[in-house]
């Protein structure tokens, strides 16, 4: 897709991504703004070639040269480590110099080839060769996606539009060479991962894009084809749509919103055996939403809102699967430890249940009674079950029974009550770990998280592709397209997911994979 004219859209569909990119770049959230408003300055020149290519190479370039205001502090180790990245390993990358960084972004965050990063920085594959630091791959990725993870929303076109206005014709003219000549480059896969939603008209729901195969893997379309939909990627009066979580095999909530990340205003759902886009609930005004979680028979998610004396309280709504009226489930104030998080919580046998840092607690969805303890030193995994890791035992919350939990001892990643995704020291080969003990499958790339619906492990392969395993039956999916064209989205909004999601080029459709639906 050429960039239009108006790159208003493109902006709005694929901002976060480059913010996310950047800051990982530079090591700062203010910086990596300012840096990629200086590469989408000059997106409107540029007539050919992939923008998403194109602003993503610019930034690299920019970040290595020093063309960039220098702003901010960094972010902080903290804020890092809270997100499942090793702080030394953030510190240590912030002492390297930028040319360093560039291809240790551009090839553990990024995903490409020495020759792809020469490439991109426009040096010889030896000089890029030589900028090797040794880091732990796993250790490095799984810190570099935790710091994009601590990127905050920008207004990347207000600052864009003064960046513009400041800049002369002359400017413009040489913006639009440069970008011209980046932008033929190919072979390059999109350098950042955005997410989904673009204007739309309204799409037959059971169209299917073209299969793709990425090594071993076929297309998630191919592999299950009653388990993908196509959808538009805005409702009929122009809201922009963000997957939610799926009710069931056929039913999917999804978060309407003013623009992508901001202005949460309904929920709709979408039917995949109808094709039929509906209203499902209304938001309270100025809440922002955070998380779902579904037992099908209500949907509860999170959100942040303002309480009278202006201090943010996290509050908890559900609503029946048909849909109506959200009901206040409970609320949660800032430092109780034994309140709900905002997000890792989940429902089931009528309750709301949340882990604190030694016990989990739960409270009826119907909002009356007060909180309960029920378990002390368990881990909740997929309801009704919870691990005692430390005892090796699981134990089903409905009834009480346990049984033993068996996992390698080291580098145990996440568990669900069948499997455990663990990294083997020796091999340094990502496994899955049946609980039981009766065996293990090799997985054909990293991961940080578990098992989904105790079934789909996602993987990340190189190039940033990544496919998703069927522990059960074997298989394995690509579910973002081998197309450089078309963009990964982030998936869904709830833990564990129920849905991954990409969109096209042109971000028109919004594809949805809900794993609910494979058989």
């Amino acid at each position: 897709m050429g960039p239009p004219g108006d790159v208003t859209d493109f902006v709005l569909i694929k901002g976060m991504g480059f913010v996310r990119y950047g800051l990982v770049l530079t090591g700062d959230q203010r910086e990596g703004v300012s840096l990629a408003q200086e590469a989408l300055a000059g997106l409107n020149a540029a007539k050919t070639g992939n923008p998403d290519t194109y602003v993503g190479t610019t930034m690299a370039r920019l970040f290595v040269t020093g063309r960039r205001r220098r702003h901010g502090q960094g972010v902080p180790e903290a804020d890092v480590a809270r997100q499942g990245g090793d702080p030394d390993i953030w510190r240590q990358l912030a002492e390297l110099p930028a040319l360093t960084r560039a291809v240790i972004v551009l090839r553990s965050y990024g995903g490409l080839s020495n020759e792809e990063i020469a490439h991109v920085l426009d040096l010889p594959s030896s000089r890029v060769r030589d900028q090797a630091v040794a880091f732990r791959q796993d250790d490095l990725v799984r810190t570099l996606e935790a710091a994009a993870a601590t990127a905050q929303p920008a207004d990347l076109l207000s600052g864009l539009s003064r960046l513009r206005r400041r800049r002369t014709a002359k400017r413009l003219r040489s913006a639009a060479a440069a970008g011209l000549a980046l932008a033929a480059v190919t072979g390059l896969v999109v350098l950042v991962r955005p997410t989904v939603a673009a204007p739309a008209d309204h799409v037959a729901a059971t169209a299917r894009p073209a299969p793709s195969r990425v090594g071993r893997a076929m297309a998630a379309q191919e592999v299950w084809p009653r388990a993908v939909s196509r959808l538009p990627a805005r409702s009929a009066d122009g809201l922009v749509y963000q997957p939610a979580i799926a009710i069931d095999d056929h039913r999917v909530v999804l978060l309407a919103q003013e623009r992508l990340g901001y202005d949460d205003v309904r929920l709709d759902v979408y039917d995949a055996v109808t094709g039929r886009i509906g209203r499902f609930a209304k938001l309270a005004t100025g809440d922002e939403v955070r998380w779902f979680a579904t037992d099908g028979r209500f949907v509860v998610w999170s959100a942040l809102g303002l309480r009278a004396d202006d201090t943010v309280e996290t509050q908890f709504w559900r609503v029946p699967v048909r849909g109506g009226k959200p009901r206040l489930v409970t609320t949660a104030a800032e430092g109780d430890r034994q309140a709900p998080p905002e997000i890792h919580f989940q429902v089931g046998g009528g309750h709301l249940l949340w882990n604190t840092d030694k016990a989990i607690y739960r409270r009826p969805l119907s909002g009356k009674g007060g909180r309960e303890k029920v378990r002390d030193g368990l881990r909740l995994l997929e309801w009704p079950w919870a691990a005692d890791l430390a005892k090796g035992t699981l134990t089903d919350l409905e009834t009480g029974r346990s049984r033993l939990f068996v996992t390698g001892g080291q580098g145990v990643a996440q568990c669900s009550p069948d499997w455990c995704v663990e990294r083997n020291a020796i091999s340094r080969m990502t496994l899955a770990r049946r609980t039981d003990g009766s065996g293990t499958v090799e997985l054909p790339g990293s991961t940080s998280d578990g098992p989904v619906l105790n079934r789909f492990v996602v993987l990340r392969l190189r190039a940033g592709l990544q496919v998703i395993k069927d522990l059960r039956a074997g298989t394995l999916a690509t579910f973002d397209p081998a197309d450089p064209s078309m963009a990964v989205s982030l998936g869904d909004k709830n833990d564990p997911g129920t849905m991954l999601a990409w969109s096209d080029s042109d971000g028109r459709d919004l594809w949805i994979l809900n794993l609910k639906a494979v058989r």
